[in-house]
């Protein structure tokens, strides 16, 4: 039997993989910039991005620095998004814009303001932009799901375990063909087994963000008007693109200074996490030891078992139990140690569902 804080040496986990999208001169490589710290080649003109740019957004922690301080751990690793930075949606030509990487979720931008350096070819109304784009999603997965339905149908027939398939792309073909997102529409786990292999730009999660000008913080006619178009479970936030751009390249200290000088709040890369946390219903356990202390980003709901998976699949297939105590716990007693002994962790099996901010340590057998 062994027990595993810090396996060493394992995998690292898929990163939740988020595709950044908007039309022309909307900020959206300058928003890239920010939350990357990059310092991707943007233009006053449009289609300056050709290709997708791959950039990673670390989720800030103060909680694993504390923890991982208070273990002496040699390494500290932070939980991470990986962002795409997809070339800007041409009106009309959005159809078959697929992009070659398997999201989980699409950010996207839409502009607020004018600006006489950068001209704006579909105006700076978020929810006019909001709008389109949602059709222009739905009729890209339409013309996908339009190519592979004569085929379908036609193997269905000699191959009735394939009419399933074929009924559940039929239908969404037809929700499609209306300009209706995949997303709006209730899907059976076996429907969305069927679509899977596609995976369709409009049936993934969404979160919205304004590109608002550096004085317009207060004004938030473009959220209010925003929020009537889109479903109530659509995160919606605002931000200067600009301004978060020149922030990511100081000191902590001085961005720190520049989102007070500015009234930005917590800087946009702190929203963008939550608003992702929250459309996808994420979640972070931990694991914590001298050689690292680590975040893992997982769902909502997630059994034991499967969440040590995300940290060695050997520790879900030969795990006997977890031992779990809160991060604030652990803080507050001054280490995993002192919290055992403090009677503080409890024992747990497969089937408990990890808890935002649990610490876990696994036992397991191989």
């Amino acid at each position: 039997m062994g027990q595993v804080s810090d396996p060493g040496l394992v995998p690292f986990p898929n990163m939740v993989r988020i595709g950044l999208l908007g039309y022309p001169n909307v900020g959206k490589t300058t928003l890239f910039n920010a939350l990357t710290g990059l310092e991707a080649f943007t233009a006053p003109h449009p289609y300056s991005t050709t290709e997708p740019r791959i950039g990673t957004v670390q989720v800030d922690d103060p909680l694993l620095d504390q923890v991982a301080a208070l273990e002496g751990s040699r390494r500290v690793t932070h939980a991470a998004l990986e962002l795409l930075d997809l070339p800007a949606v041409r009106s009309g030509s959005v159809r078959g814009l697929g992009t070659g990487h398997e999201l989980d979720l699409m950010l996207v931008v839409l502009r607020s303001h004018q600006s006489g350096r950068v001209p704006s070819e579909h105006g700076t109304d978020p929810a006019s932009q909001a709008e389109d784009l949602l059709v222009e999603m739905a009729l890209s997965d339409f013309e996908m799901f339009e190519r592979r339905q004569p085929r379908l149908l036609k193997e269905a027939a000699a191959d009735p375990a394939l009419r399933p398939t074929a009924d559940a792309i039929t239908k969404a073909g037809d929700y499609l063909a209306k300009g209706i997102p995949l997303r709006q529409v209730g899907w059976s786990d076996q429907e969305l087994r069927a679509f899977r292999d596609m995976a369709p730009l409009s049936l993934l999660s969404c979160v919205w963000a304004i590109n608002m000008a550096e004085d317009d913080y207060e004004n938030t006619d473009g959220i209010q008007g925003l929020r009537q178009v889109l479903p109530d479970t659509d995160p919606v936030l605002a931000a200067s693109a600009l301004l978060e751009e020149e922030a990511a390249r100081l000191e902590p200290s001085e961005r720190l200074e520049i989102y007070q000088g500015f009234g930005m709040g917590e800087g946009v890369a702190s929203q963008v996490v939550r608003a992702v946390y929250e459309a996808l219903q994420l979640i972070t356990f931990y694991t914590v030891s001298r050689r690292e202390s680590r975040a893992w980003t997982i769902s909502r709901g997630t059994p034991a078992r499967r969440a040590a998976g995300r940290v060695h699949s050997d520790l879900e297939r030969g795990f006997i139990r977890a031992e779990i105590a809160s991060i604030e716990d652990v803080i507050r007693l001054e280490g995993w140690d002192n919290a055992r002994a403090g009677g503080i962790t409890r024992v747990e099996g497969k089937d408990y569902q990890v808890a935002d901010g649990d610490v876990v340590l696994v036992r397991f057998s191989v």
